[in-house]
């Protein structure tokens, strides 16, 4: 579908983009440097990180496919839900936390709950960096956009993005983060009223769903299990390891604070966009797999050039969330698991930076391996997130903010009892009723982590050391 011209402007931004990481290359001198662009990211380049790395193919491919399948509840549930947990986040968490000589997230475990809790959360961390759904994501627009096989097209943007990751480290990461906002956000909305009023407006959506009044309502749309489980999922946010990084790579903490702020309006309004255009997929096209259908559609809307906009706006948001959790999860394998296995290793910055891209390149195969097993692109970083979450969400959360004492047994009860449950009922799904839906793990796991963590407090002494985070 995309002519010629669409695939040169895409090479030539390509290659853009590959120097701009280049460039910045040259500025990594040690970990700091690489991993936390030496704590100088400006207001801007926050806000242009932050957006692009949380949204990703998810946020728009994947946003869209769930709005075609439960209608409006997608908007009520998910997207209102996801945005409303961050104001805390912005104004009082991100603040009052403020990582230094410790930076990153297991670095924080092993100073409340000491190093085996450290070494499982690292694990859990870095398979979740995998960022799976991404990687499936590419499998649906490569069809749509040129019959392009899955596996090809996705191992040619994982190559691109740990190369990119590779070369910049996390300012190169957040200066491309902030040229594909530009395209996420630019070529989305740019298409949007031309497809909104191909069916009419809401006038003609209420009309079209007139004979399935659930899909147009706040929450009759979708299962009662999966409502639960995506409203329980916006909490964590609190335990995603990019808030953390990129707040401490703030040049203050006042920019952070800032930053995120000035993110929920355009958040609101972007969900507003991809909620209504996944909509209108399900009305327009209701037999069709809805994120290709939407892919499709709006290749078929589009003059050839500005196609080529499009297609870089939807890659751009995969890889600029792909490079990002690379880049942590790359420095999860070297700082949090290989030396922390091997304590006497002694590793410089320099070869601490070198088994981070490592990690990197092992990410990408992981997320190839695992992608193209889903239907729908939710359904992959929903699976990745409710596991992250139902074993390491309590034990951090608790690690950060909670005043009183804390032992190491808690860290390893918690994480321990989230992950056998959430496996458990995931090989053993256990359907409620017809509205309730199947229970999801996440339901069961992350209370019994909780609970595990209170018991396991009881076990021990307080062994936290107290100086990895400031509480105001």
């Amino acid at each position: 579908m995309l002519t010629s011209v669409d695939n040169v402007v895409i090479v030539i931004a390509a290659v853009a983009i590959m120097a701009i990481g280049y460039y910045f290359s040259k500025s990594i001198t040690d970990m700091e440097s690489y991993y936390l662009a030496n704590r100088s990211l400006p207001w801007s380049l926050v806000i242009g990180t932050l957006m692009a790395s949380w949204y990703g193919g998810v946020g728009v491919v994947g946003t869209v496919g769930y709005a075609s399948v439960f209608g409006l509840a997608s908007w009520f549930i998910w997207s209102i839900g996801a945005h409303a947990v961050r104001f805390p986040l912005a104004l009082w968490v991100g603040p009052r936390i403020h990582v230094r000589s410790d930076i990153t997230v297991p670095d924080v475990m092993q100073s409340v709950y000491g190093k085996a809790s450290a070494i499982i959360a690292s694990v859990f961390l870095f398979i979740y960096c995998a960022q799976v759904g991404e990687i499936t994501a590419t499998g649906f627009i490569g069809e749509a956009a040129w019959g392009a096989n899955k596996v090809l097209l996705g191992t040619i943007i994982v190559v691109f993005t740990i190369a990119l990751t590779c070369l910049g480290g996390l300012m190169g990461v957040a200066v491309t983060d902030m040229i594909f906002f530009f395209f996420m956000v630019a070529s989305v909305s740019l298409v949007f009223p031309q497809i909104f009023d191909s069916v009419g407006g809401l006038a003609g959506i209420r009309e079209a769903t007139a004979a399935n009044p659930a899909y147009m309502h706040p929450v009759a749309g979708m299962p009662i299990s999966k409502a639960l489980m995506l409203i329980i999922l916006c909490i964590n946010v609190y335990a995603d390891p990019t808030f953390y990084q990129r707040f401490s790579a703030s040049n203050s903490a006042r920019t952070g604070r800032r930053a995120m702020l000035t993110c929920f309006c355009i958040w609101m309004a972007f969900d507003a966009v991809t909620e209504l255009s996944g909509i209108i997929v399900g009305v327009k096209y209701p037999d069709l797999q809805p994120e290709m259908a939407y892919i499709t559609m709006i290749l078929e809307n589009l003059p050839q050039g500005l196609r080529a906009l499009f297609i870089l706006g939807l890659f751009g948001a995969i890889i600029s969330t792909l490079d990002s959790y690379y880049l942590i999860g790359g420095t999860a394998l070297a700082k949090d698991i290989y030396q922390r296995l091997l304590p006497n290793s002694k590793l410089s910055d320099r070869q601490i930076i070198n088994f981070s891209r490592a990690g990197s390149c092992i990410l990408g195969l992981m997320g190839l391996g695992m992608a193209f097993r889903f239907t729908l692109v939710y359904d992959a970083i929903v699976f990745f997130s409710s596991l992250w979450m139902s074993t390491g969400f309590v034990a951090v959360i608790m690690a950060l903010m909670y005043r009183g004492k804390k032992t190491p047994m808690a860290g390893l009860a918690s994480m321990i009892a989230g992950c056998v449950i959430f496996a458990w009922f995931k090989l053993y799904p256990l359907t409620i009723s017809e509205s309730f839906g199947t229970l999801e793990p996440l339901l069961v796991a992350l209370p019994a982590s909780f609970i595990a963590w209170l018991i396991g407090n009881q076990i021990g002494e307080d062994k936290n050391i107290g100086d990895s985070v400031i509480r105001g």
